[in-house]
């Protein structure tokens, strides 16, 4: 992994949090995962990718810090294969609650989830709601699934599976862009795509449907690939906080307030 950003929490001392937290600091964090991801990718992915997309926001926007990454996550439908480090749901939630309530007691009431992991979906629901309905004036948003985002945003990119799939072409092509040392693509399997239905769910394990830790197709995976979709989701996460910076956080009902005293109506 590259060097620190000035803005990571962890790299900080007490003046400079000092100097840069404040009520209208953005605080962003990383929710990740460790499991296999295919012969050709680090277990580690799902955190070291979305904290290179972190380093990249936080040196274009101004107030905002990176906390620390949590690297594990909600894995328990990949224990199938070896060395998956998970998280229970009920744990997974309790972490995020008790992140989230240091950050209030903090007086941070901004928070950007940038998550790399699909079993980290439910528990960051549930966690956030759970803060909102004690805590009104706190924003919690999250990109909560970039790999699907990127296949809806930039059509035609990739060549298999709208980039789709578990150390497949959009997941390796983002780690070719970030971190091409630690993807060995002459391990990367054949193209895995699972025979699922299109509008039911189904609760599957991972070994269900592949049997490499991989799905999708990482062959057609390439750094170039990886830098476009990062600059597209550049693109929309500071979007997003240029927007919500402009609006001063409000959104809904609240986006529409003109005066203190509308703003007393809905409250």
């Amino acid at each position: 992994m590259t060097g620190y950003s000035e803005n990571f929490l962890e790299s900080m001392n007490a003046v400079q949090v000092h100097s840069k937290v404040n009520e209208e600091t953005v605080a962003l964090i990383v929710f990740g995962a460790c499991e296999n991801h295919g012969d050709h990718m680090p277990f580690g992915s799902d955190f070291i990718f979305p904290i290179e997309v972190a380093k990249r926001i936080a040196n274009k926007v101004d107030n905002l810090i990176v906390l620390p990454a949590i690297p594990y996550g909600v894995s328990t439908h990949h224990k199938g294969f070896q060395m998956t480090v998970s998280l229970q749901f009920e744990t997974a939630v309790n972490i995020m609650l008790d992140i989230f309530s240091s950050l209030i007691a903090n007086n941070i009431k901004r928070i950007l989830i940038v998550n790399g992991h699909d079993g980290n979906i439910g528990p960051i629901e549930s966690a956030a709601r759970s803060v909102k309905n004690l805590h009104k004036d706190v924003i919690i948003c999250c990109l909560e699934s970039w790999w699907t985002l990127i296949g809806q945003l930039e059509n035609g990119l990739f060549d298999v599976w709208k980039g789709l799939g578990h150390g497949g072409e959009a997941e390796t092509s983002g780690m070719l862009a970030v971190h091409p040392e630690l993807v060995n693509m002459d391990f990367a399997p054949g193209e895995v795509i699972p025979n699922l239905p299109s509008n039911v769910r189904i609760y599957w394990n991972f070994d269900e449907l592949t049997r490499t830790g991989a799905t999708g197709s990482p062959r057609h995976a390439t750094a170039e690939k990886g830098k476009k979709l990062l600059e597209t989701i550049d693109k929309v996460l500071i979007s997003f906080l240029q927007e919500m910076e402009l609006n001063h956080w409000n959104y809904g009902i609240r986006k529409d307030t003109k005066d203190d005293n509308s703003q007393a109506d809905w409250r």
